[in-house]
């Protein structure tokens, strides 16, 4: 009878040990590796569906170094107004690189003939993040320049919905040269 409650007890333990390193495996992995997460909302239509998609964020870059993104990167950030919230956004600039904004009227951009652009220099450490959809995001044309540090990781695929499964493209949406933000023959637009 002994040997029974002994061999339960290895192996409730034995349970126990190979949970708590499943566990703690898929913890690491989640926050150092990658994770799936849902980007939803309009301001990365076309890009992503507002009812949201699923997408694998890569963890390996973007943690805290400029150098591992890049003009055209899909992002997942911790939220610059929301405490404990995250938004997914394209690049749009790099540290050092110059910025024009033209006057808003309510969450529209619109370009009037002879204006003259806000021009920002995003500072050392920081990116500009904006959404695809530059007439319904909220992004660093109200929250400003975004600290590299805030970066979680970079968005390399999309798994749901099943139809639209694969890569996410690192490219610079049309819709933002049409609105005046970036010149076509300076960077490689591609449309949605």
């Amino acid at each position: 009878m002994a040997s029974a409650s002994i061999r339960a007890s290895a192996s409730l333990a034995q349970r126990v040990a190979v949970v708590t390193v499943a566990v703690t495996a898929t913890h690491v992995f989640k926050h150092n590796v990658a994770e799936f997460t849902l980007c939803e909302g309009p301001s990365m239509m076309p890009t992503f569906h507002a009812q949201g998609d699923i997408v694998v964020v890569n963890h390996t870059v973007a943690r805290g170094n400029a150098n591992d993104v890049h003009v055209g990167d899909v992002v997942v950030a911790k939220s610059p107004t929301t405490p404990g919230g995250n938004v997914c956004k394209r690049i749009m600039a790099k540290e050092g690189s110059e910025v024009r904004i033209f006057s808003e009227t309510g969450n529209t951009i619109r370009r009037r003939k002879g204006e003259t652009p806000k021009t920002f220099v995003v500072p050392r450490g920081h990116v500009w993040l904006q959404g695809d959809n530059v007439n319904n995001s909220s992004d660093s044309r109200e929250y400003g320049p975004v600290p590299v540090a805030l970066l979680k990781g970079r968005v390399d695929y999309r798994v749901f919905p099943f139809a639209h499964y694969g890569a996410v493209e690192r490219r610079i949406p049309v819709s933002w040269v049409k609105a005046g933000f970036v010149d076509d023959e300076r960077l490689d637009v591609v449309s949605a």
